[in-house]
């Protein structure tokens, strides 16, 4: 399974505009002047200059203002901080695009990187349309859309993000308009034919019409005129459909079955409408007044950044994308010009809690927390430490105090649940988990990752709790739910719980959707098909990686210690290393080489 921050990642709207570029990256240098500017809501850091930099920041102000008005019911505010990096070229933005399968998408202008601590938006100030801020629009109403739907589909993500991307202020800033037609998605609907709405509605972030470059277009252009048509076609007469749409998809319908109930259409009646939306001349907009002058630029403190900082924040934005290997060359870069920095103590020290560089990683959590006991991600990183390497009663103490630090933060209530379900506290551990859920009622990625890292440590009962936890929040229909069912499953039976891991597969077996990928490892733990079986149907790399992961924790389970050392070996030599399974394999290995003595 890709982890959160590969997930997470989205292609920018101005994706169609450079699918032909091919551009020759060179990293980003410290010796640029880097400046940090602090608005009311963002921290803006960029190489590209204070004034353009400020227009980015009122622009971004503005825009968050407009929609907190405009969708009054929206949830804006968020205890993670969002930290916009803004490049000044291309070709600087390039070392720091996201990777598909070991390559850089060079056909990526800017892209939103949720995080349990942190929030990251990432563009370049080069200009690429007539509208130069569509990119920070795009990749920041991605965070208003999960910060407040659960399930929301990528085409529905992203059929959004680009309509309130055409977001322009005029009249002196005092009245906004939303639904500017985008030139480019009208041309490429009008030039190819569009994948059919069965088609639309189901991708998800690993299927090819999202991730494949011509497809993608396609994607885009025909996701936005979809949502541009179901907003504001027909006087809006769709809108209040949309909303049901929206409504129902926590309701666990199928997708065809919600379209229809909210629609009283079926897809073939909305492919006419739209089409004859798309052929018209000229399209609805959405117009409305500011009540008051919003006068941003007074509210900025702006800044120089050192080498140290910058290198923080370059290396802060490589580990959140867990390219772990460039991260650390900045991370380290940053702490040799600045032994002092605190905040690059701690993301090294997150580096080498994934590398499962324990001792170095809680010398460098103590030296940050003596450094600046005001942050609270030092005490909660050091209770994760703690917590699991079995120091229940001093972990308490840590995630404690992170709480203190930020009360409004979930991550050390989370933790206080994990630790209190160890100590067999069970009425204190739902108490945070409920404290946590309350205070981030969408943080399904928490569970996700704590459910794959405690499977990796041996900790089965806590994987399953946490696997239970983002299962509860995300549902059984999406294919991320397999992978927890997975967990859950493996967790239950590192505790001999056989009746509980195998309850979990036949739950899956009667709602998960069969035709996706990784539901034939769920085939092959029923018995259904052969290890070959599976490792037949697992067609490119990302698949074997998980395929053998899965086969080598089920064999080493079994007692099959020969067979599970052939899998676990494949995802060592060959593994994808940005998958949860990879380090799950490294660690059921390393238990089976020791157990031997080899």
């Amino acid at each position: 399974m890709p982890k959160p921050s590969r997930r997470t990642i989205s292609p920018s709207a101005l994706l169609a505009a450079i699918l032909l570029l091919a551009l020759i990256s060179t990293p980003a240098s410290a010796k640029d002047n880097w400046i940090r500017i602090q608005s009311k809501n963002f921290i803006l850091i960029s190489n590209s200059g204070e004034p353009e930099l400020r227009k980015i920041a009122i622009h971004l102000e503005q825009f968050r203002e407009a929609i907190s008005r405009l969708l009054s019911q929206t949830k804006i505010n968020s205890s993670v901080p969002t930290t916009v990096v803004v490049f000044k070229s291309d070709s600087s933005y390039g070392p720091f695009k996201p990777q598909y399968r070991g390559k850089t998408k060079t056909n990526v202008a800017g892209y939103f990187l949720a995080g349990s601590d942190m929030n990251y938006i990432t563009l370049t100030s080069e200009a690429r349309t007539e509208n130069p801020y569509q990119v920070i629009f795009h990749e920041y109403f991605h965070f208003l859309v999960g910060n407040n739907m659960l399930h929301a589909p990528v085409w529905l993500n992203e059929g959004l993000a680009e309509f309130y991307s055409t977001f322009e202020t005029f009249d002196d800033d005092q009245k906004f308009k939303i639904g500017r037609l985008i030139d480019y998605h009208l041309r490429v609907i009008n030039s190819y034919s569009l994948m059919p709405l069965k088609t639309l509605l189901t991708v998800n972030h690993s299927s090819p019409e999202y991730n494949d470059s011509f497809k993608a277009a396609v994607f885009y252009s025909e996701s936005w005129a979809l949502v541009h048509y179901l907003l504001l076609g027909n006087n809006g007469a769709r809108k209040p459909q949309l909303i049901q749409f929206m409504r129902n998809m926590e309701a666990g319908l199928s997708v065809e079955e919600n379209f229809r109930r909210s629609f009283q259409a079926d897809y073939k009646q909305i492919e006419k409408e739209l089409d004859s939306y798309t052929r018209q001349v000229r399209f609805p907009l959405m117009v409305a007044s500011l009540t008051k002058p919003l006068e941003f630029d007074k509210q900025m403190q702006s800044a120089a950044l050192s080498d140290a900082e910058v290198n923080y924040y370059l290396g802060d934005l490589l580990l959140r994308n867990n390219r772990l290997d460039e991260a650390e060359t900045y991370l380290q870069k940053a702490l040799d010009q600045d032994k002092a920095l605190a905040k690059g103590r701690i993301s090294l020290a997150i580096l080498r809690l994934r590398q499962r560089r324990f001792d170095e990683a809680r010398v460098m959590l103590q030296s940050a927390m003596a450094a600046d006991p005001q942050n609270y991600l030092g005490p909660l990183y050091y209770a994760e430490d703690l917590s699991q390497s079995g120091h229940y009663q001093e972990a308490l103490e840590y995630y404690k105090r992170a709480a203190a630090l930020k009360p409004d933060a979930a991550g050390p209530h989370a933790g206080l649940g994990f630790t209190y379900t160890s100590l067999g506290q069970e009425t204190a551990a739902a108490g945070e988990f409920q404290q946590a859920l309350r205070l981030d009622p969408l943080s399904q990625d928490y569970y996700h990752g704590r459910s794959f890292t405690y499977l990796g440590l041996g900790r089965g009962a806590l994987a399953a709790t946490a696997a239970q936890l983002a299962l509860q929040l995300q549902g059984w229909r999406e294919a991320s739910a397999m992978y927890m069912i997975l967990t859950a499953h493996f967790g239950y039976r590192q505790e001999h719980k056989d009746a509980e891991a195998d309850d979990m597969l036949k739950k899956a077996v009667a709602v998960v959707d069969h035709t996706l990928w990784p539901y034939p490892v769920i085939r092959y733990l029923q018995h259904e098909i052969t290890a070959e079986q599976l490792l037949a149907q697992a067609t490119d790399s990302d698949k074997q990686t998980e395929a053998h992961a899965y086969l080598g924790l089920d064999h080493s389970l079994n007692g099959k210690r020969e067979e599970a050392l052939q899998h676990l070996r494949w995802v060592k030599a060959h593994g994808n290393k940005h998958f949860y399974e990879y380090p799950l394999a490294i660690a059921e290995l390393e238990r089976l080489e020791k157990g031997a003595g080899t």
